[in-house]
């Protein structure tokens, strides 16, 4: 039980700080990964103690922020994402940690700690879904099996959340929106990319993306596109940071297409700010998303995205304010948004304007992690979802 004492500020803060536990596919650095981290860095400890567990190893750059944060995490080495020994392990640390409650993210996530959950007796699980992918049947099978009995579906936008009630089939009332947050005060301090080792003058264009590369990011598309804007603005770049299972096959394709000289893989960056810093503009070419954080933080950036309709956009981007949604996805529809972009620079320099402005009324990081904490004390006191017995 988490006892509250006093109100500090109009806020209960608990004599005892409440355990939670958070349960993760991995902590590889993508976005859902990032912003697990960025959330429990950011929790109120006097009333919360945070223990992060990645199923698979989690040596990088997240661990590192954990622990510069004091923040208690585990690695449990999985061999592979079907280790069914993970379940096994991570009963074990549950019934170490005794969490008031369980929060999972991801996929795999969700399953391991949904059953991990039951047979160390955790009552009350928050499962989630960060993107709408449209899995094979049998996987979505599982999912719904396993978060039948959650207190709590947090989804990360509209979009997510109507997925999520035809896949998972839960109560409407199960389902929280809590959309991502941003560092917006990160973005003031970044310092211009000096591109010049990549024969990027000051006075050229740079479009920047950023994200990993897998099917989902659909990264091919960006070559097609820049192929073509460089046919009327030849002076432009294109600065891909990010990596994955494409790689080899992005590089392949830069060469047969004889743009090498103006299209650049970084690979991961820790200082994705300095980059959208020098960019006049982001591309997006995501087959399918949640709420990209990429378009967050070219909004806290003051960048115009362009990007295709997928989930979460609407809410972020406004079209002809802010940034260009492409409404059909396809390569010309992408290729004249970022051509508008380069044609009218003060343009696009407003949209990014206004864009900043809207990700400090609405999506800072401090909004998201109070959504949380509300969320969490309403499960721990009201206790009105009881989960549903097993089917």
């Amino acid at each position: 039980m988490c006892r509250l004492g006093p109100a500090v500020e109009g806020v209960f803060v608990s004599v005892t700080p409440c355990p939670l536990a958070f349960c993760i596919t991995e902590l590889d650095p993508g976005g859902a990964e990032r912003m697990l981290v960025e959330l429990v860095c950011r929790l109120d400890r006097r009333r919360w103690r945070p223990t992060v567990i990645s199923l698979g190893s989690g040596d990088g750059p997240l661990t590192e922020r954990l622990r510069d944060a004091e923040i208690d995490f585990r690695c449990l080495g999985a061999r592979c994402r079907w280790d069914v020994m993970m379940v096994f392990k991570l009963v074990g640390e549950l019934k170490r940690i005794q969490p008031r409650l369980l929060q999972t993210w991801l996929f795999h996530g969700n399953v391991a700690g949904c059953l991990a959950a039951r047979w160390a007796g955790v009552d009350d699980v928050i499962t989630g879904n960060r993107v709408a992918e449209r899995r094979r049947r049998w996987r979505a099978w599982i999912e719904r099996f396993c978060v039948r009995r959650a207190r709590r579906h947090i989804c990360v936008s509209r979009d997510v959340a109507e997925f999520c009630r035809k896949w998972t089939r839960l109560e409407p009332v199960r389902i929280r929106v809590i959309p991502n947050g941003v560092d917006t005060a990160r973005f003031d301090r970044a310092i211009v990319s000096d591109l010049s080792g990549l024969g990027i003058a000051d006075d050229q264009p740079v479009i920047a993306s950023v994200g990993r590369l897998d099917p989902q990011k659909d990264p091919l598309a960006l070559i097609d596109v820049m192929e073509r804007v460089l046919q009327s603005h030849p002076d432009a770049h294109l600065v891909l940071a990010g990596d994955g299972p494409l790689r080899a096959k992005v590089e392949q394709t830069i060469e047969r297409s004889g743009l090498a000289g103006r299209i650049h893989l970084l690979g991961w960056i820790a200082d994705v700010e300095a980059l959208l810093a020098r960019s006049s503009g982001v591309l997006l070419t995501s087959l399918w998303e949640g709420m990209p954080n990429v378009v967050l933080e070219s909004m806290a950036a003051g960048v115009p995205v362009v990007t295709r309709a997928v989930e979460g956009v609407a809410e972020l981007v406004e079209h002809g304010r802010t940034g260009w949604v492409v409404r059909d996805g396809g390569i010309d529809g992408l290729a004249d948004a970022v051509e508008h972009l380069l044609d009218d620079p003060e343009q696009a320099l407003a949209m990014g304007q206004h864009a900043r402005r809207r990700a400090i009324e609405h999506f800072s990081l401090d909004v998201m992690v109070q959504r949380y904490e509300q969320m969490w004390q309403e499960v721990i006191d009201a206790g009105d979802l009881d989960p549903p017995a097993a089917s």
